[in-house]
């Protein structure tokens, strides 16, 4: 698995989990953005988690 899908799991898993204990409601477009959001920072998450 590269660490880019990896990412945008762990990202897609925390707004389920946000929706399922927290009851948020995040539509689709949100979801989208913010997984494009997250592939696009991966390096520099990356970076910041060394």
């Amino acid at each position: 698995m590269k660490v880019h899908d990896f990412a945008y799991q762990v990202a897609m898993r925390t707004m389920e989990l946000m929706e399922q204990n927290q009851h948020y409601k995040i539509s689709e477009e949100h979801r989208k953005e913010i997984g494009k959001q997250i592939l696009h920072e991966v390096t520099d998450i990356l970076k910041k988690s060394s």
